[in-house]
């Protein structure tokens, strides 16, 4: 499918997304006008219940016939809204059954692993080598301790850096965007493993041995299309894969400053080569606030961050506070330029640090 430029490709695209501002922009160039439901800056939740979503949509005169979707993350656990928009929208990308389905990365077919590629093992019960998660889920927010919570499983805790690999899918033929390291916050004991941001490593000047052929016997199994990622753990020389994103996820705001018309990509417009744009090294970290505070005008001396809240918002504990976006012209400068930017913004807001290095 090629997209007519001249001609905006939907009237209406409802973007449901935690942080919709790094998609926001991309999806504008394809609608007549753009909605989006976003709990992280909008002051009513409209997720809260498919009756408050029904409400949103009714509103904002969003009807099937003239409204496309497209999702990158807000809806987890949330199946009554998920079927709704199943069977009444057209969603871009992979359908939320899909989602659900492969978000469970032990329902993947056997046939796709072998020595090099593998799941972690996995307990019904809890001991403390394990870390309890929840099937669906996203940012890092059910990745613990929790021994309690309903629909938990007990994965085995595996050390070191968390990488994931970024890839547009057609069906058969994945494009592979590059590898990326991707960073927690550092000192919540709530949420020990929140994710907060990640910078991306290249491609070809990544050291990681991921066999392609499992991304495109993944996607020709199941049929996926649109932006994906997987998280992944490198151990003894082995890939251990921890999640699988068949959606939009944070990782894109990397790559849609690397690639032309990534979002073209994304929702099926283009299928030939991506072209890359520039070979600058992107990274960006979301800070987190430690207590319950009130934004003031100190935000300001802050540059180049995007979600960013109003001056008089009440931001509560454990909550984004905002995005730092950088980059840098060598890969070896980019942490170093991250370093800087979180210790800037520390001595402006009081935030939880972020765990960029691992022993």
């Amino acid at each position: 499918m090629h997209l007519n430029l001249h001609k905006k490709a939907y009237k209406k695209v409802l973007l449901i997304a935690n942080g919709y501002e790094a998609y926001h922009d991309d999806v504008a160039k394809d609608a007549e006008s753009i909605f989006h439901v976003d709990p992280y800056s909008q002051d009513q939740n409209y997720l809260e219940s498919l009756r408050t979503f029904k409400i949103f949509l009714n509103k904002n005169n969003l009807d099937n016939k003239s409204t496309k979707i497209i999702y990158g993350s807000g809806l987890e656990e949330k199946l009554d809204i998920q079927e709704f928009l199943d069977n009444k929208f057209q969603v871009a990308g992979n359908s939320f059954s899909k989602y659900r389905y492969l978000s469970n990365i032990y329902n993947l077919d056997n046939n796709l692993f072998n020595k090099k590629i593998s799941l972690p093992t996995i307990s019904k019960s809890y001991h403390y080598k394990l870390l309890s998660k929840k099937h669906n889920s996203s940012g890092g927010i059910n990745v613990g301790n929790d021994i309690l919570s309903s629909h938990t499983y007990y994965q085995s805790y595996i050390p070191g850096k968390t990488y994931s690999i970024s890839f547009i899918a057609n069906g058969e033929s994945p494009k592979i965007l590059g590898f990326n390291q991707l960073f927690v916050v550092q000192n919540n004991i709530k949420f020990p493993f929140l994710y907060a941001g990640a910078m991306n490593l290249g491609l070809k000047e990544a050291d990681i041995d991921f066999p392609k052929e499992f991304i495109i016997e993944l996607c020709s199994t199941y049929k996926i299309q649109g932006y994906c990622s997987i998280d992944f753990k490198v151990s003894d020389n082995k890939i251990l894969i921890l999640d699988f994103n068949p959606r939009l996820s944070s990782s894109y705001r990397l790559y849609n400053r690397i690639y032309t018309n990534l979002m073209h990509h994304h929702l099926g417009f283009i299928d030939n080569d991506i072209n890359i744009i520039s070979n600058q090294y992107y990274a960006h970290i979301i800070l987190y606030a430690r207590k319950d505070l009130i934004i003031d005008d100190a935000i300001n001396k802050l540059e180049n961050i995007s979600d960013k809240p109003k001056i008089g918002d009440l931001i509560k504990k454990d909550m984004p506070l905002f995005t730092i976006n950088i980059h840098a012209s060598h890969k070896s400068d980019l942490l170093c330029k991250i370093k800087n930017r979180i210790m800037s913004a520390m001595e402006i807001i009081d935030c939880y640090n972020t765990q960029l290095e691992y022993e």
